[in-house]
């Protein structure tokens, strides 16, 4: 069976349904416009122009509009309608490495469909057919995919930290990899991803990272988000990606990616270039709108 299963497991959203996110001229996400009429009460905070669904110009600088936007989300998160509240704050930006428009509650970026970005690592062991991949499962705490199959170490990228210290703090949390060892880990490019969630839209950059680990290395988890490690033939994980729908969908294209990258899926794969063309695709912003 194609790998090109698992990209289908989310169609690609039908952006038309949504009215485009901006803040200070700046497209930056996506709402739905039940949610978008229901905000827009709020005048002092929000404006609801046709197609466009703005915070208000009155609110000038990033620490305005990020008051703000806290105040409203404190609101929707009485109500139940932020799952998985982090107490994590996100940059609201169109391009990683932007001066951030003003910052936001991770678990409501859905919401108003922002760029969110993270961290993934490939860990494992040996090379050529003989390589094995270190595989998680995720807590069934968890609010995002409780018990679905993950990589040894992800997380969500936080403001004050590059991706690469970031990477370093999560494999210490997540699979107890010392830092000496974690510091080896190389970055090898990005995914993106553009799917419809519950509460809207999952919109985001993912930063990648491969990493060779000792055969004694055991992973080991600090933080209780993950139930569980399995080192896996990587003849496996392929046929699992193949036949199932057992990792998280993210996680699915960035194994896709490492299977491309390392040569285990090659040209002669049927769908090799649909593969790694919707390993990149791109996020389809505006480029400038009114404020």
């Amino acid at each position: 069976m194609s790998l090109l299963r698992q990209y289908r497991r989310y169609p690609a959203p039908d952006l038309a349904r949504y009215l485009r996110f901006v803040v200070a001229g700046r497209h930056v996400g996506w709402v739905k416009p039940e949610l978008a009429e229901e905000l827009a009460a709020h005048a002092d905070i929000f404006q609801l122009t046709g197609t466009d669904f703005s915070m208000h110009p009155a609110l000038a600088t990033a620490d305005a509009r990020s008051a703000a936007m806290a105040e409203i989300l404190d609101g929707l998160r009485q109500g139940g309608r932020v799952p998985g509240w982090r107490d994590e704050l996100y940059p609201v930006t169109q391009s990683y490495g932007e001066t951030p428009l003003l910052v936001m509650e991770r678990a409501a970026a859905p919401l108003f469909g922002v760029m969110a970005y993270g961290v993934n690592l490939n860990g494992f062991v040996g090379r050529g057919w003989e390589m094995k991949i270190w595989v998680a499962r995720r807590a069934p705490t968890k609010s995002v995919d409780p018990n679905m199959l993950d990589l040894i170490v992800g997380g969500g990228q936080p403001l004050g930290l590059s991706p690469a210290e970031n990477l370093l703090k999560e494999c210490q949390e997540e699979a107890g990899i010392p830092p000496e060892i974690a510091a080896q880990a190389l970055p090898v490019g990005i995914i993106t991803l553009l799917i419809e969630a519950g509460e809207g839209l999952r919109v985001g950059q993912q930063f990648n990272f491969d990493l060779e680990l000792p055969e004694s290395f055991r992973p080991l988890n600090q933080d209780g988000e993950v139930a569980g490690f399995e080192l896996i033939p990587v003849s496996e994980v392929i046929h699992r990606l193949r036949s199932a729908d057992e990792f998280m969908y993210d996680i699915a294209l960035v194994l896709i990616d490492f299977l491309i990258r390392h040569g285990f899926i090659g040209p002669e794969e049927r769908d090799y270039l649909p593969l790694i063309a919707g390993l990149r695709r791109p996020i389809p912003f505006a480029a400038q709108v009114a404020a």
